[in-house]
């Protein structure tokens, strides 16, 4: 029978033979977020994960956001969703609930994981996505069950303040919420700071990074995750079934570029709409267009769209706002190019997988773990973050070469089957959660 007490279950006498590969886990998934009520694809991958194992024999319980649900907490189908965000994503509520009920919801938060530790006594807790989520979290699955808890690192997340706190210092997006942050900040920040030592506790002792560069990033910041295992983003290659094609550009030779992504400045963006002006006013190139797929802030939006038509770009740039995650695959089986121009360092960008898979050639910043998907001329194209005449270069070697777009396809689609599948990522997930659970039971 097992223990009703959280990270108390006891395992079965191994022997010297028996594989740590051969136990069955309980792991509980803890995220901020999870479909379909989803931000990007790192929800999605998370859900893979969870039906993956399930169908490997291992238990699973989500415990995540009520994102989506209006604040209501839901449980179903092994998901419970019941935890507050730090803040709701409509900002103009959080002046409010600051001061109302932030405690009293991290406090119920604390009681949900509790309940659940308690409930489904999990090997392992398995902390996915924890942007907006309080470290009061992964702090009290430590403290309860010390050597058990294993964080996955697809963001910067501990190197960054609370959401909270970045809410306090920004300044406000309207004259009437500029006024209330200069009224309220100062007053603020002072209670955050009253109480906010929780993430220093956090020992981080088992840790994973999608790539390299997260790993090295995180550590240069002071956080201690020196041994994390890499185990890079894979993805379902099924979802993308029209993934052999080779594009030659569409019928009327028109070369199709793509963005898709979020609409902000450490995106990079803009860059693509320089590059743009270049290729149209400068080299007075005809057939080509760029879509830009995505959302962001108002500002920003409105600052490209004022971009666009400034270089008189109106009839090669089309804005096509947010695109389901489920939509993906079509879309992208409409373009040649999909361009990825990044400014900050992408802990591991998936989206350049689901480029290469569907048969775009990708020309992308070599920032973070960009790096470690895409070889420059051998299965993608790589440019200087922010320099667009260098983006352009790039891409009118695509127009005036259609052997080379061919080439770089074949050569990514060759590059996300062998090493970047959702079979694998499983596989090495599901092993580095057994060997966590069998060495802190047979410690």
């Amino acid at each position: 029978m097992r223990s009703k007490t959280p990270f108390k279950r006891s395992w079965p006498a191994l022997t010297a033979t028996q594989s740590c590969k051969k136990l069955s886990v309980r792991i509980l998934f803890l995220t901020n977020f999870y479909p379909p009520y989803q931000v990007g694809g790192q929800e999605q991958s998370c859900q893979q994960v969870v039906e993956g194992l399930k169908q490997r024999g291992h238990a699973t319980l989500v415990l995540t956001s009520m994102y989506g649900t209006n604040n209501t907490p839901k449980e179903v189908g092994g998901i419970s969703r019941s935890l507050y965000l730090e803040m709701d994503l409509v900002p103009w509520r959080h002046s409010l609930t600051f001061f109302t009920q932030r405690k009293r919801r991290e406090k119920h938060n604390l009681q949900e994981l509790e309940r659940v530790l308690e409930a489904f006594a999990p090997d392992i807790v398995f902390i996915w996505g924890m942007w907006n989520l309080p470290r009061s979290l992964p702090a009290h699955a430590e403290a309860k069950g010390q050597g058990k808890v294993v964080y996955r690192f697809a963001e910067y997340w501990p190197t960054l303040p609370s959401q909270h706190e970045l809410y306090w210092r920004a300044p406000g997006r309207t004259w009437y919420s500029r006024l209330v942050k200069r009224a309220l900040r100062h007053i603020a920040l002072a209670q955050l700071r009253k109480g906010n030592g929780q993430q220093t506790t956090l020992q981080l002792a088992q840790a994973m990074c999608v790539s390299a560069a997260t790993r090295t990033i995180l550590v240069e910041a002071g956080i201690p995750v020196t041994n994390a295992r890499i185990v890079h983003t894979g993805l379902d290659v099924n979802q993308f079934p029209n993934g052999g094609r080779h594009p030659s550009g569409a019928e009327d030779h028109t070369l199709r570029l793509l963005y898709a992504g979020r609409l902000t400045a450490d995106k990079g963006v803009d860059t693509v709409i320089t590059a743009m002006a270049h290729l149209v006013s400068d080299r007075r190139l005809r057939r080509i267009s760029l879509a830009i797929a995505g959302s962001g802030s108002t500002d920003y939006q409105n600052y490209l769209r004022l971009m666009v038509t400034q270089a008189e770009l109106t009839d090669y740039v089309s804005f096509l706002g947010p695109v389901p995650y489920a939509e993906m695959p079509r879309l992208l089986q409409k373009f040649d190019v999909l361009l990825v121009p990044s400014i900050w360092p992408e802990p591991f960008a998936r989206v350049i997988l689901e480029g290469m898979i569907s048969g775009l050639a990708v020309v992308a910043t070599p920032t973070g773990g960009t790096g470690e998907i895409i070889v420059d001329d051998d299965n993608g194209l790589l440019f200087m973050p922010g320099n667009a005449e260098d983006l352009a270069r790039k891409i009118m070697r695509l127009v005036v070469d259609p052997g080379l777009r061919q080439r770089l396809a074949q050569a990514g689609q060759q590059t996300v089957r062998q090493r970047f599948t959702m079979p694998k990522m499983l596989a090495e997930i599901e092993s580095y959660l057994q060997e966590v659970a069998w060495l802190s039971t047979n410690r």
